[in-house]
């Protein structure tokens, strides 16, 4: 619904508005959309607003555009705005998926992102977007502006780590069929934003199987 608002907003002020004005506009949506989730997690952020906007950097990204190859650094953490990103590894046979990060998530690869060393990760664009990234150094220089920050990171990254718990939990537990509900609770509309290779991929299932699984739950 908020995504529905700001589209029939934008439609009425694009009648009256400047494009520069109308970008401008846009971007401050978002950004206080960004903003909102930051205080979700910490409500203090919001007494730096302005640090936060100097440093917090809005990406429109493509479908199919990469962010990251594996063996580069990852220098970003990244929120999602709109869009869906895949986190993948590379095999010597094949790409194997690792990861989705949909609509209000923060991601990373983060092993490289906080040792900025190579990452044996990668992370792409499956369906066109917006983004807000911060990078590793403005990151460590909020933190060092106030302990608020600390805090923000410290609810960030164990929001982070309890999902890859869980995540582990049920599939060490479950059975294909139920890890797939498991991703699809996760992410509704994982179905048409991604390929059924890199949802198989996810599971460690093979494509076959993942197609038996879908066909049983339509019955």
């Amino acid at each position: 619904m908020e995504k529905l608002m700001q589209d029939v907003w934008m439609k009425l002020m694009a009648r009256h508005v400047p494009i520069n004005q109308l970008n401008l506009n846009k971007r401050t949506m978002n950004f206080k959309h960004f903003l909102n989730h930051l205080q979700q997690r910490c409500e203090q952020v919001t007494e730096f607003e302005s640090a936060i906007n100097e440093r917090a950097k809005e990406i429109e990204m493509n479908k199919g555009q990469v962010l990251l190859y594996p063996g580069e650094v990852c220098k970003y953490v990244y929120f999602v705005h709109s869009g869906f990103l895949r986190l993948y590894h590379e095999t010597p046979y094949q790409e194997a998926t690792v990861d989705f990060a949909g609509e209000g998530q923060f991601t990373t690869c983060m092993a490289s992102f906080f040792t900025q060393q190579k990452s044996k990760e990668g992370i792409v664009c499956e369906s066109s977007g917006i983004l807000f990234r911060i990078s590793y150094h403005d990151w460590l220089s909020l933190e060092d502006l106030s302990p608020v920050f600390i805090l923000l990171s410290k609810a960030i990254f164990q929001e982070y780590l309890t999902l890859i718990s869980e995540e582990r939990n049920v599939f060490r537990t479950s059975n294909a069929t139920q890890k797939y509900l498991y991703l699809k609770s996760r992410h509704p509309q994982i179905s048409n934003l991604v390929s059924q290779k890199h949802i198989a991929s996810y599971l460690g299932i093979t494509e076959q199987s993942m197609s038996i699984i879908r066909k049983g739950l339509i019955r």
